[in-house]
């Protein structure tokens, strides 16, 4: 601190505020902000999102309310009932031994005694089938070791959940049989767990669980089922459209299921945070060493662009929006810390981000990442938003590669080159088709994703057929496939994701909470808008990660308004009135 104390940087931006505090822009954005402040636009719009969520006076609400309390006195007697009729049991005596105290060693040490020996024995022999046997064996041994610990402790489902890329990535290189499959058959063993833990240990685990997301989200996926009954032109290739669509929501109720306080949701955070911080060293790795890519992932009219990064990913758009979720949270984790150490550190881990998605190059991901900085800054302090500008600007003059991308995306040529067969000439055709199929679209997966993709499917236009393509939109894609009623739905489960985060972070009185949830809302919002450029929510990382944090932020509402309520009855208990004396 002494150091940067004393460089000329940050004396000149001390001169920069010190300028700024005086001068007569500061004046006049003072005099807006206190008008629009007084406004009765402004004043219509806090109270908007300070009110309370419309779901909780409903009669769905209140009905299953009810079933809930039901199903929970339910389980809890099943639960007793089991523990009576198997207590002398040697199964359940030792299944409730490794669960609570020594499952997760013994599985984690099965698991290091796996890969020691895999090891070993790939040096003496080197042969090909005996390796391919070692690596089955060690992931074998890798599965055992995850399931003891999320059995011991079963956040770590979630913390391996936080990990998705990596895990991917591990199992698509060594394990490729496994690496289509593993994230369904994780979750049923989540759900699974969910069930046990209800019923064997209910006082330790979460009931049925409501937020403000659970009606919006039933409420999109009904829409999604009506629209396949009612038009599936190939019912196999709708049902998988469907599943693509809905199956990575799902997510959101286990995050909410096992996250049972803020100190979980913060751990989650902090893991997630850490993972995609060592992702953006290595992207930062690759542009220092400038890793090759392919030739489709520049146009050949730009210049200054020698290499794009993606980490252990396929993409550099993907790794991109990855970013622009994991530096917002960061950043919110770093100001959420009490000790210097941990926020220098999560700052740095918020910067290696910010710099590997420079590297990136991918304009979509900027622009996700530019909304998501405004929400952050806006929510925290507006002050900084007039220095984030500045500092984007001397980042595009100072990086000519970086100006020269933005540049060329507003030049003559790459428009033509867009509408002659990039991402403008792909909207057009999409909302032709649109146009002419507009209330229930052309059929779930059947047109501008990976299903149609891998199916090969075409689109009758103007009397020619039109061969599918991802048609870098995902609400397009969604709005084609779909049609008015599909992109409906769609449209107002993101609005309620953005306001429903917005609600939570103004709930949030604890300065780590609110700093945390303040991130997590910005980096929701940048994916949100991301989407409107890229197919983000095809690809499953980024989709499961998108739902795993909005399951995290109504883990936060849900433990709030629980303590509000507690609090509620307290004090009304309390209340004492005051009767004068005749």
């Amino acid at each position: 601190m002494n150091i940067l104390k004393g460089s000329l940087i940050y004396k000149f931006c001390i001169l920069f505020a010190h300028m700024y505090k005086k001068s007569t822009l500061a004046k006049c954005i003072g005099k807006i902000a206190q008008v629009c402040k007084n406004s009765v636009f402004y004043k219509v719009c806090r109270s908007y999102f300070n009110k309370r969520c419309f779901f909780e006076y409903s009669l769905i609400y209140r009905f299953m309310a009810v079933v809930s309390k039901h199903v929970n006195i339910f389980m809890r007697a099943l639960g007793v009932w089991l523990n009576k009729l198997f207590r002398g049991s040697i199964f359940v005596r030792a299944v409730r031994n490794f669960t609570e105290y020594g499952f997760g060693v013994i599985a984690v040490a099965i698991a290091l005694f796996g890969v020691v020996i895999g090891a070993v024995l790939s040096l003496v022999f080197g042969i090909s089938g005996i390796a391919a046997n070692i690596v089955i064996v060690m992931a074998v041994c890798a599965l055992i070791a995850a399931a003891g610990i999320v059995l011991h402790n079963y956040i770590w489902g979630l913390y391996i959940l936080s990990g998705y890329a990596v895990v991917d990535y591990v199992l698509r290189t060594f394990v490729s049989a496994f690496a289509g499959i593993w994230d369904e058959a994780f979750f049923l063993g989540l759900v699974c767990l969910c069930l046990w833990k209800w019923a064997v240990h209910n006082r330790d685990c979460k009931g049925v669980v409501f937020s403000p997301m659970d009606i919006p989200i039933f409420g999109f996926i009904a829409t999604m089922v009506f629209v396949y009954l009612v038009n599936s032109p190939d019912p196999v290739i709708a049902l998988e459209g469907l599943r693509v669509i809905i199956q990575y929501v799902l997510w959101y109720y286990v995050a909410v299921r096992l996250i049972k306080n803020k100190r979980k949701a913060v751990s989650v955070s902090k893991i997630f945070a850490l993972i995609v911080g060592v992702m953006a060293l290595h992207g930062i790795l690759q542009f220092i060493i400038g890793v090759e890519m392919p030739a489709g992932w520049v146009d050949q009219n730009e210049a200054g662009v020698r290499t794009r990064v993606y980490s252990i990913l396929t993409s550099p758009n993907i790794f991109g929006s990855l970013l622009t979720l994991g530096a917002p949270v960061a950043l919110g984790i770093a100001f959420g810390e009490r000790r210097r150490s941990k926020q220098l550190f999560y700052f740095g881990i918020a910067c290696a981000m910010i710099m590997s998605l420079l590297f990136t190059f991918s304009r979509g991901a900027w622009i996700g990442f530019a909304v998501a900085f405004a929400v952050y800054v806006l929510i925290k302090d507006k002050r900084l938003l007039i220095p984030g500008i500045v500092a984007a600007v001397i980042v595009v003059v100072a990086v000519p590669s970086v100006g020269n991308r933005i540049t060329y995306m507003l030049s003559p040529e790459y428009i033509e080159s867009s509408l002659r067969g990039g991402r403008l000439v792909r909207w057009i055709t999409g909302a032709r088709i649109l146009s002419f199929f507009p209330t229930f679209g052309v059929g779930l997966g059947h047109f501008g994703g990976a299903v149609a993709m891998n199916h090969g499917l075409s689109t009758l236009l103007d009397g020619e057929y039109t061969e599918t393509f991802y048609m870098d939109n995902n609400y397009l894609k969604i709005a084609v496939e779909t049609g008015i009623v599909g992109i409906t739905a769609m449209l107002a489960l993101m609005y309620c994701v953005i306001i429903n985060s917005l609600r939570t972070v103004s709930m949030q009185k604890e300065k780590r909470m609110k700093e945390l949830t303040t991130g997590i809302t910005a980096g929701l919002t940048g994916v949100i808008v991301h989407n409107c450029v890229e197919n983000v929510f095809e690809v499953p990382l980024m989709c499961t990660v998108f739902w795993l944090f909005v399951g995290v932020i109504m883990s936060v509402w849900y433990n709030e308004h629980k303590r509000r309520q507690r609090t509620y009855k307290r004090l009304k208990g309390t209340v004492v009135l005051n009767v004068p004396e005749k």
